[in-house]
C-alpha cells in the first residue's frame, strides 16, 4: 500500500467500469508520491493508458504531483475504502498535498478531479481488503 502498488489495479478497475467513462475525457500526466517512492499515472481520453515507476528527480516534468507521507496514503486510504475519508480536493485544502509546477496546470486537479478520484477509490477498495484476500 505505502509503495503505491494499488494504482496498477485501480488503472484496471477504472478503465473496465463504464461510470469511469461518464466522468468525461481526462488528459493529463498526474504523479503520486509517498514518501521516495513515486509512481506516475498517464490519462488519455477515457482510460488510463500507463502507469509507471517514476525517478524521484523526474517529478518536475509531471503535470501534477500528489505527494503525502507512505503513512498518510495508507491511512487515506482505509479511511475512503470505509467511506469516511475526505476527498482529494478536501484534502487538498487542508494540507496542500497537490505540486504543480504552474497555476494553469494546478487547474487540472480542479477539472478532472473526479477521475482521479475515481482512481483513487478503487486503489482504496483493493489495498484495503486483507493480504489474502488480495492475491
Amino acid at each position: 500500500m505505502a509503495h503505491l502498488d494499488w494504482l496498477d489495479r485501480a488503472a484496471k478497475a477504472v478503465n473496465s467500469d463504464p461510470a469511469f467513462r461518464k466522468l468525461g475525457s481526462t488528459d493529463m500526466r498526474i504523479a503520486f508520491k509517498a514518501g521516495t517512492v513515486a509512481r506516475g499515472v498517464t490519462f488519455e481520453a477515457f482510460e488510463v493508458t500507463k502507469v509507471q515507476d517514476v525517478d524521484e528527480n523526474d517529478l518536475r516534468d509531471w503535470e501534477l504531483v500528489i505527494d503525502m507521507p507512505a503513512r498518510n496514503w495508507t491511512n487515506y486510504l482505509r479511511q475512503r475504502a470505509d467511506g469516511r475519508g475526505p476527498s482529494l480536493v478536501s484534502l487538498d485544502i487542508d494540507r496542500n498535498i497537490v505540486q504543480a509546477p504552474d497555476p494553469l496546470a494546478r487547474l487540472k486537479f480542479e477539472r478532472f478531479h473526479l477521475s482521479l478520484q475515481a482512481l483513487v477509490d478503487k486503489g482504496a477498495r483493493w489495498a484495503a481488503r486483507p493480504r489474502a484476500a488480495s492475491r
